[in-house]
This record gives structure tokens, C-alpha cells and sequence, in this order.
């Protein structure tokens, strides 16, 4: 009988303890969990201005957090703030935010002056207005006069943890008065990247590396905008990030230029001459950063 009794008893707390046990379980299952963990995902921000400078735009602001992750190679990244952002000239030691062209014409050089012939430009960079002005020269018979010979140029920074590629599209072009027979192959057309660049407290680069190692780099071969009208064309291929070292974001970007040239009718001339008229050729070039 006790041993019987025994038997009984074990067999009871054995039940008791499973019972137990079933219950402990049930509980973990629905307790509170958490799961710390850290992911760095493949970010390129585009520093430029949130406006153009007719518009009041400020310069430099991040106006691209582009995200590449999860994204088809070739395809654009991700934005995640959502606007168009304008390029920036840097100039009198600070960013400004370019012009769209609006606000008068564009700037003249003199060539060839025996004297005199400054220009002055009470801004924006590279306009030609009421408020801007030039001093008396002297001419003989190599004197003449045309648009300012570097071009019109701006850029935008790139900084980033992850290699990137940089497609281009001109679209929106505008022709007119003696203008209107000329298109898009007559607008001289350079990208070109550099690493480091600015002055003082706005100097971008100096803890940044070349992007395009290991990738293409600038895609040769373009040369004017008709090269990038019929749609997004890649015009930079990249191959590493851009931060080199620990730094800030400014330390960590590269800046890309652009540049642009008036081309003659044919081709012949890469300038303006008084014999071309007047008249106002142009475009709108859009720049989206895509996955390799």
C-alpha cells in the first residue's frame, strides 16, 4: 500500500511539474521582447541651395537623403526629403545659390582692352543687369567683346557612405529673337568632379576620397547637352564612398561641376560674336543620383 502510495504521489508530482512547466511557457510567449541592433544603411546626401537665387534661395543646404538600399542597380535612389534642390557657386569665400537665368543677362568680357574694361557685378554670380557696371577702356583693332569666356558653371556636393552613380537629362529648352534656330548641341557642356575645394570654415573634402575609384568615374564622350536630352544619361560612375576618415559631412563631400559654353550655329564658334544678335538659349539640366 505505500508502496502503491508512493507510486501515486510521483506520479501526481510529475504531472504538477509539467503542469508547470506548460504554464511557464505559455507566459514567455507572450511577454515583452526587444531586439537592439544597428544597421547602417547606404545613404548619399546632395548639398546645394533650396532655391534658386531669384527665388531667395539659401545655400548650403542637404536637399537630397538619398537612399540605396533595396534598390535595382541602374535604378534612381530613394529620396526621402522630397525636393528640388538649385547648384551653387562659391565665391567671396562663401555658397551661393545660382542663378536660374531669370534675373537679366549674362555677363560680357572685353577683350583685348588697351585700357580699363573692368567689370563689376553687384550679383547674382554670373547675371548682367542694371546694377552691375563697367569701366571706360580703350580700344585698337584687337578689341572686341563676348560672353564671359569661362562659361557658365555651378556644382552641387556629394557626400556619401556607399558608391553611387550620377545621371543627367536636359529637358525644358528655351530659344529665342536670333537665337531660336540654335538647340541643344549648342550648348558646350563639362562635368567634372573635384574632391576638395572652398576656403575657411565652407571647405568641402578635406576627409573625403575619390568616389570614382574602382567604378568609371566621369563618362567621356559628352560634350554638349544634346548628348543627355533624349533621357537620363549616366554621366558619372562610381566605384567607393566618398568619406575617407571620421569627419563631418562637409569634410566628407566632393563637389561635381558643371560647365556651359554657347556654341555658334554649326558648331563653328564657341562663342558669342555681336554678328550671332540677341536672344536667349538655355535648358534645364537635372541631376538624380542612382544605385550602381
Amino acid at each position: 500500500m505505500n508502496r502503491n502510495l508512493g507510486k501515486f504521489l510521483c506520479r501526481s508530482l510529475c504531472g504538477g511539474v509539467l503542469g508547470a512547466a506548460g504554464l511557464i511557457g505559455s507566459n514567455a510567449v507572450a511577454a515583452t521582447l526587444d531586439r537592439p541592433f544597428f544597421r547602417a544603411q547606404s545613404i548619399v546626401i546632395v548639398i546645394g541651395a533650396n532655391d534658386f537665387s531669384e527665388n531667395g534661395g539659401v545655400a548650403p543646404v542637404a536637399v537630397d537623403f538619398n537612399l540605396l538600399d533595396n534598390v535595382a542597380p541602374a535604378t534612381p535612389a530613394e529620396d526621402i526629403i522630397g525636393i528640388d534642390g538649385a547648384t551653387v557657386n562659391f565665391n567671396s569665400g562663401q555658397y551661393n545659390a545660382s542663378s536660374d537665368g531669370s534675373g537679366g543677362g549674362f555677363e560680357f568680357n572685353i577683350l583685348n582692352p588697351t585700357s580699363g574694361g573692368v567689370f563689376n557685378s553687384a550679383g547674382p554670380h554670373q547675371t548682367l543687369d542694371e546694377n552691375d557696371s563697367y569701366t571706360a577702356f580703350g580700344l585698337d583693332d584687337t578689341t572686341d567683346i563676348e560672353l564671359v569666356g569661362g562659361g557658365r558653371s555651378s556644382r552641387f556636393l556629394v557626400a556619401s557612405n556607399a558608391p553611387f552613380d550620377i545621371y543627367a537629362q536636359a529637358t525644358d529648352l528655351v530659344a529665342t529673337g536670333d537665337f531660336s534656330t540654335l538647340d541643344y548641341s549648342n550648348i558646350r557642356y563639362r562635368f567634372r568632379m573635384q574632391v576638395t575645394g572652398g576656403s575657411g570654415v565652407w571647405r568641402w573634402g578635406q576627409r573625403a576620397q575619390s568616389p570614382a575609384n574602382g567604378g568609371g568615374g566621369i563618362v567621356g564622350g559628352i560634350n554638349r547637352l544634346s548628348n543627355i536630352s533624349a533621357g537620363p544619361t549616366k554621366v558619372f560612375d562610381g566605384g567607393r564612398k566618398t568619406a575617407r576618415i571620421r569627419g563631418t559631412l562637409l569634410q566628407h563631400a566632393v563637389g561635381f561641376q558643371s560647365r556651359y559654353n554657347l556654341r555658334g550655329a554649326g558648331g563653328i564658334i564657341n562663342n558669342y560674336d555681336f554678328s550671332m544678335g540677341t536672344g536667349e538659349l538655355g535648358a534645364t539640366v537635372t541631376y538624380t543620383v542612382y544605385t550602381p
